[in-house]
């Protein structure tokens, strides 16, 4: 009871704290509530009545968001699990494996989704189910047996030297120009730099701070080219915003991530380059450095990732390269 009471204290909290204020409350009442004894509910009947899987969803995003998760991981949660809950329209408790088999399976034959996109979705409800039975609001969870949806696996290709060349040639503005160089500088991901400001840039030191998921900060860097049409792109600017990168025309907001995307699918476009979006210059960068001999670690620091695994997705290895190494080693 201890539990839920701290989650449905932060639920309400959440209205007027942020994030890291929300980090310091849960502690806060953790250590509060170690010197009573295990609270218990006034009126359970009443408790009862209240108690739905909407209720159980949003302790669920409470939790979530206070372990830094995203605002477009929180999203997807919110989406999927909201859908599904809604459409099986039974307790918690009573759903079953076959449900969710089939809510899949179903989702899968209306909206035609990839297998990735499916396995996503599995991803997403393991995770809530999980929780809710760790927590001990289901005696069973439905989703052990689950098994992961296999899907093929593809290499997503970085750009070559030719497409990065053909991108910059398309720019007619200053400020593409600069996204196109600091994007493939840094490696950043979109979300991270679109919260960026003027003032997160050291020049001097051409590094850049970003703070990326679950609200970890690391250290990027800028190649001299970057900070070359990065300064002349903000010397060009004629408006105060703080913001490091926006919009051409007045109120000249923030760019958005739709914006951004807008931007290099068009010069994508106009370059003759398919699959232009702004990922595919982190996995340019990632790519590029470790073929020139960096170290997966810090590819990995670079990127920002927790795990070597989830960089090697990133990494695709030219195959001559691999080709070039067997021979040198096993020559005679």
């Amino acid at each position: 009871m201890n539990e839920k009471f701290i989650t449905e204290v932060l639920q309400r909290a959440m209205e007027y704290l942020n994030q890291e204020q929300c980090k310091c409350l849960n502690t806060d009442l953790r250590i509060s509530l170690q010197k009573y004894k295990e609270l218990e509910e006034c009126c359970t009947d009443i408790m009862d009545i209240e108690k739905s899987y909407l209720q159980y969803l949003q302790l669920f995003l409470v939790r979530k968001k206070t372990e830094g998760k995203s605002v477009r991981t929180l999203e997807q949660y919110q989406l999927h699990l909201s859908k599904l809950l809604q459409d099986l329209n039974k307790p918690l408790d009573k759903i079953a494996e076959d449900d969710l088999f089939l809510y899949l399976a179903r989702y899968q034959k209306t909206r035609n989704v990839s297998n990735t996109y499916l396995d996503n979705m599995r991803l997403v409800f393991s995770s809530f189910f999980t929780w809710c039975n760790n927590k001990g609001y289901i005696s069973k969870n439905p989703t052990i047996g689950l098994e992961p949806i296999k899907s093929e696996k593809k290499i997503k290709k970085p750009f070559s030297d030719e497409e990065l060349e053909k991108l910059r040639r398309m720019c007619t503005q200053e400020r593409d120009i600069a996204l196109i160089e600091f994007l493939y500088s840094t490696g950043v991901r979109a979300s991270e730099l679109i919260a960026l400001n003027r003032n997160d840039v050291d020049f001097t030191g051409k590094t850049v701070i970003v703070f990326g998921k679950g609200n970890k900060e690391r250290e990027v860097y800028l190649t001299a080219t970057a900070v070359l049409h990065l300064k002349e792109y903000l010397n060009s600017r004629i408006d105060n915003n703080e913001a490091l990168f926006v919009t051409t025309r007045k109120p000249y907001n923030r760019l958005t991530v739709a914006g951004l995307e807008h931007i290099i699918k068009n010069l994508g476009k106009s370059a003759g380059v398919e699959h232009c979006h702004p990922h595919r210059f982190r996995r340019t960068m990632a790519t590029n450095v470790l073929r020139k001999g960096a170290p997966l670690e810090e590819v990995k620091e670079l990127l920002g990732h927790t795990k070597l695994d989830t960089t090697m997705i990133y990494c695709s290895v030219n195959r001559e390269n691999v080709k070039h190494t067997h021979q040198r080693l096993m020559s005679a």
